[in-house]
């Protein structure tokens, strides 16, 4: 069913709130029945089989790159090291091309955000070729299974475009683009592929986790678990103590204050300072000093 924008946008009823900010037309749906299938042989194999050259779409390059599986080992929350190189390897390997079609596959919204900041896209640029989510495709990246075919249905019909594929999986943890065109790559297959070592390399120090820390720490990212009512069950805020390490706590779903705080759309409550203290369970607990 095609959803216009403000519909996806506004949460209510029928489109409860999933994790803040996102309501469920903003996230990918597992229980979808799909299907799709993407065949590829090399060119003289294609040839062989008498397949008709102008159906045919070229790879150009491409290129992978993973996060820290466990989130508590990323460097920060407000980048990602990994999508960045790997757009970055792709945008290179396009060299003065213009991405003519876009693919940025994720679960939520965060992650195309970030990519279009990465490739230097334009708020209104179109971001997918397959329709995006929600209950076109699903979680687990068969998405993008979904997301080839419609490029090469896309390539074919615009036989002069580049495309490129951006895809990831986990919590913004595995990273992958390709380029494909109609016309052959002018050298070649290109780019670095594996870019972890490159990624590595540049990554920024990961901050020591003291889960063992009450008192001042402030906020590094959040998100608040809604019920299928819609009301907040808890959060996760990952919080800075002032030594500078890092500690995963809870928020309350009855702290009213800090969770009003939190879910103010007028300015971000990313770097507000805060205090944890012992909840049950011996869990830290963080709280906006405005439930003081």
């Amino acid at each position: 069913q095609p959803r216009e924008a403000g519909e996806i946008l506004a949460a209510g009823p029928a489109n409860r709130l999933v994790a803040w900010p996102y309501p469920k037309l903003m996230t990918a749906n597992p229980a979808v029945n799909q299907g799709a299938a993407v065949l590829l042989t090399s060119l003289a194999r294609a040839r062989a089989l008498g397949l008709d050259a102008a159906r045919l779409v070229h790879l150009h390059g491409g290129a992978a790159a993973r996060e820290p599986d466990d989130i508590l080992a990323r460097d920060g929350y407000g980048h990602c090291a990994a999508l960045e190189a790997v757009l970055a390897e792709a945008r290179a390997l396009a060299g003065p091309r213009a991405l003519d079609l876009v693919e940025l596959y994720s679960c939520f919204p965060c992650v195309p955000k970030l990519a279009m900041a990465a490739l230097g896209l334009a708020e209104e640029a179109p971001v997918s070729v397959a329709g995006g989510l929600t209950f076109f495709g699903a979680p687990l990246n068969n998405y993008m299974t979904h997301a080839t075919v419609a490029m090469v249905q896309r390539l074919r019909a615009q036989p002069g475009a580049l495309g490129l594929l951006y895809g990831q999986g986990g919590y913004l943890t595995a990273h992958h683009a390709l380029l494909l065109a109609v016309a052959p790559a002018p050298a070649p297959l290109g780019g670095a592929w594996d870019l972890q070592d490159r990624v590595d390399a540049g990554y920024g120090a990961v901050p020591r986790v003291d889960q063992g820390h009450r008192g001042p720490a402030r906020l590094e990212t959040f998100t608040l678990l809604h019920d299928r009512a819609g009301a907040v069950r808890h959060g996760i805020a990952l919080c800075r103590a002032p030594a500078g390490s890092r500690v995963l706590a809870r928020v309350a779903g009855d702290d009213a204050a800090t969770l009003d705080a939190l879910t103010q759309f007028e300015r971000s409550p990313v770097g507000d300072a805060g205090f944890l203290r012992e909840a049950a369970h011996r869990l830290p607990e963080w709280h906006h000093p405005s439930s003081a």
